[in-house]
């Protein structure tokens, strides 16, 4: 029975031990040495702490996918859901996955509406994908230049219905981060008046 409990003990503090390795590399941006700490912290003692810290250092690292899978895990425990949440959508903005980063910024928002640096990155990446839909636009229109075009009835496939629905997911969104915009509105006026009836009382 001593034995069973000095093995159990042993496993934790070696698990806490890697995950302080993990901290300390993180922290010196030595990212593939981070990711083989927190790895071994999560193989001791298998956790949604350990599961958060070894898919940021993955991501970080370079190893997208893998990270985002990994924070999937994270994302069961409810206090760490929105952290987990933003840190993918940060990976999937720097893979250019715009649609993957506006889900995950609108998540992060609808736990955390006051979180800044997700209203920050949700613009961010409804602007970069306007952009590039404009762009992709241009494209298509030099492409139909000088050509014939053909008229046809088509009966509306997945496909399109996926197509026809991403505005209304787009438009969601940035319904989203006005009313985030609005609340925080609302609150400075609220802080301001508080502030004002503050000054009015006193000396």
């Amino acid at each position: 029975m001593i034995a069973v409990l000095f093995a159990v003990w042993l496993k934790a503090t070696n698990s806490r031990a890697a995950t302080a390795r993990g901290v300390a590399a993180y922290q010196k941006k030595d990212y593939a040495a981070a990711s083989n700490a927190f790895a071994q912290a999560h193989a001791l003692k298998p956790s949604s702490a350990t599961a958060f810290n070894l898919g940021t250092a993955q991501i970080a690292n370079g190893f997208r996918e893998e990270g985002s899978a990994t924070l999937r895990k994270a994302m069961e425990d409810r206090a760490l859901r929105a952290d987990a949440l933003y840190n993918r959508g940060n990976s999937a903005l720097a893979a250019n996955a715009y649609d993957y980063a506006i889900r995950d910024y609108v998540e992060t928002l609808k736990l955390r509406p006051g979180d800044a640096n997700a209203k920050r990155n949700l613009e961010i990446a409804l602007q970069k994908k306007q952009a590039m839909q404009q762009s992709g636009g241009k494209d298509n229109q030099k492409n139909q230049q000088g050509g014939q075009q053909q008229q046809q009835k088509q009966t509306p496939s997945a496909g399109n219905r996926n197509q026809q629905q991403k505005p209304q997911a787009d438009a969601n969104s940035e319904a989203l981060l006005r009313a985030v915009q609005q609340q925080e509105q609302e609150e400075l006026e609220r802080m301001k008046r508080a502030r004002a009836a503050h000054q009015r009382v006193g000396w």
